[in-house]
């Protein structure tokens, strides 16, 4: 299943959302959760929408997303700078998973850069480049995100549009990985589309990439080329892939051979269906981890149950014993009263408990025997069953 955009759905989805939001003027942000934002904008003529922003994916929604009764800092802040401003224009940072938002407010230019890779991040830039704000402080090797910060990019993969035979010759014939995986990070297709490569050109996707022959490389470049012949015209025919139980196994801006025979439903906009495959996702998944924390709390419920049952039982048992010592006290009261009325007649004359155990320890009153006496004034009776 499918966790994430891939370059190629970005480049897609960002000329969407630029003919979409590209004069929309940015009215309230928040935080709905650790990693995600919802940002309200107003189109001319069509009223607000809503755009969500998740660690690995973003579209515009059809989806109500609840938000917290108090915004976050961050949300304050992109509030701050943000509220009123309008989007100029929003852009794929070359083949990178990374969307850039250009606004503007008051003579001011802003970015706000979404990073779809990794844990995800959002950061606030202004005109120069230095972040006033972001979701997550990062530190690499290479390269730092914090507040006061000039935001860099990450280092630079390929950009697949900007391949020729002869680097797509060398990069395969260099590789020591296998041909699905150096079509999928050496040339930054993403996995499916390596797929694709492999399945249209009938060449072992487990063979060794440097161990590719001429021919097969020329097969492959030419599957490549229809591919960025695509890209290139826009052509897009937008669709969700279902597998065998109509579950949501992937979202692709445009047909590929390698779901010939999957059952598929197709949306006029990528967005669209991006929007239905994560959030609908996220839907499911919500309701599989309540259903989960449900199945939790009737287990502890039960075990409750179970433990309150065993509890009654044992009281049960207790309370039978204590109506039998009632009946039986009940029955003998008068030799009881017999009993204690010695006892005391000693007490008041001074003798002490062991005195007074000696005295009445085996005696017995009718069918009562005194079995003990503690010196602590503690009698035992034993009681004889009629």
């Amino acid at each position: 299943m499918k966790t994430g955009l891939t370059s190629i759905d970005i480049y897609f989805l960002t000329r969407e959302l630029n003919d979409e939001l590209g004069s929309a003027r940015v009215d309230k942000v928040y935080q709905i959760s650790e990693r995600e934002l919802k940002i309200r904008v107003y189109i001319l003529k069509e009223g607000s929408k809503e755009l969500v922003i998740a660690p690995s994916y973003l579209c515009l929604t059809k989806y109500q997303r609840d938000v917290p009764e108090q915004p976050s800092s961050f949300a304050m802040q992109l509030r701050k700078h943000l509220k009123g401003a309008f989007i100029t224009a929003i852009r794929q940072h070359r083949f990178d998973r990374i969307i850039e938002f250009e606004l503007k407010k008051s003579g001011r230019e802003y970015f706000l850069i979404t990073e779809l890779f990794g844990g995800g991040n959002i950061i606030l830039c202004n005109s120069e480049r230095k972040i006033l704000g972001l979701l997550e402080w990062q530190k690499w090797k290479d390269r730092r995100l914090g507040v006061g910060q000039i935001y860099q990019y990450p280092p630079e993969g390929r950009n697949p549009l900007e391949i020729d035979f002869s680097e797509f010759h060398n990069i395969l014939k260099k590789s020591e990985k296998s041909l699905v995986a150096t079509l999928a990070t050496d040339l930054s297709l993403g996995g499916i589309y390596a797929e694709e490569f492999c399945f249209n050109s009938e060449i072992d996707k487990n063979k060794k990439s440097k161990e590719l022959g001429d021919d097969e490389i020329k097969t492959l470049h030419n599957s490549f080329k229809r591919l960025i012949g695509i890209i290139e015209k826009g052509a897009k025919e937008p669709v969700i892939i279902l597998d065998e139980s109509r579950k949501y196994l992937d979202v692709i801006p445009f047909s590929l051979s390698i779901y010939e025979k999957f059952e598929k439903e197709r949306f006029s906009t990528l967005n669209e269906a991006i929007d239905n495959y994560f959030i609908e996702s996220e839907f499911i998944e919500m309701r599989r981890i309540g259903e989960k924390k449900i199945q939790e709390r009737l287990g502890k419920i039960q075990k409750i149950e179970l433990e309150q049952r065993k509890t009654i039982r044992e009281l049960e048992k207790k309370s039978e014993e204590y109506k039998k010592i009632g009946d039986l006290i009940y029955q003998n009261f008068q030799v009881l009263e017999k009993i204690m009325k010695s006892i005391d007649e000693e007490r008041e004359r001074g003798a002490d408990w062991s005195e007074i155990g000696e005295k009445f320890i085996g005696k017995r009153f009718n069918d009562i025997r005194i079995e003990n006496i503690e010196k602590n004034g503690s009698i035992t009776l034993e009681v004889e069953e009629k």
